[in-house]
């Protein structure tokens, strides 16, 4: 077993445990959570048995284990920037609402406009 294997997989089993115990506690969704769980779980593996990450890519057509962990954490990150970028551009929705809704709520009436005296047309 690898230094990395005695550090790694300890952490990984911690992230496991913490996304099992959200789970349970309903503090993510179920999705949400399912999702973590195996994304550790693959994680674990792939630390456990490094050549198991090379014969998923060869199955995929990819030479190398190590590019195809690349690979996918490229696509995850994508994924992950979309993600957060559509949340935003929504919060940025709902804000602009609520902020339009605040200002209807609390408008002052405007004060009563004066008559102005008529304008000389000769000039």
């Amino acid at each position: 077993m690898t230094l990395f294997q005695i550090i790694g997989l300890p952490l990984i089993g911690l992230m496991v445990l913490v996304s099992g115990v959200n789970l349970i506690r309903r503090r993510s969704s179920l999705a949400v959570g399912t999702f973590w769980l195996l994304l550790w779980t693959a994680a674990g593996i792939a630390i456990a048995v490094p050549d198991a990450t090379t014969t998923v890519a060869h199955a995929l057509g990819i030479l190398r284990g190590a590019d195809l962990v690349f690979y996918c954490a490229v696509l995850g990150a994508f994924v992950g920037f979309f993600l957060v970028y559509v949340r935003l551009r929504e919060l940025s929705r709902q804000i602009t609402v609520l902020t339009r809704e605040l200002a209807l709520r609390h408008s002052i009436e405007p004060r009563a406009t004066r008559e102005l005296p008529p304008h000389d047309q000769a000039g």
